[in-house]
């Protein structure tokens, strides 16, 4: 079934926003608990380490959750057919 076009430009902006808000959460997150050392430029291989694995593990559960989220969907609208 395709949307209407205005249904269409709002999904991609609700799309947009979730991405957005996503990575905004993803960058202060990760910065607040790997980034330390403000006294040079350069980011320490520690810290970058650390940076490097916070986003690993913040897209992983933002994928797992997505995931989650979508069977319990499909669930629901399982139900909702039985009915």
């Amino acid at each position: 079934m395709a949307l209407p076009m205005a249904g269409q430009q709002q999904f991609q902006v609700d799309q947009l926003k979730t991405f957005l808000t996503t990575y905004n959460k993803l960058s202060e997150t990760c910065f607040s608990d790997c980034i330390q050392d403000f006294t040079t430029r350069t980011i320490s291989s520690n810290e970058n380490t650390c940076a490097m694995n916070c986003t690993e593990k913040f897209l992983k559960m933002a994928q797992r959750i997505g995931i989650r989220f979508q069977e319990l969907q499909e669930l629901n609208m399982g139900g909702a057919a039985a009915k």
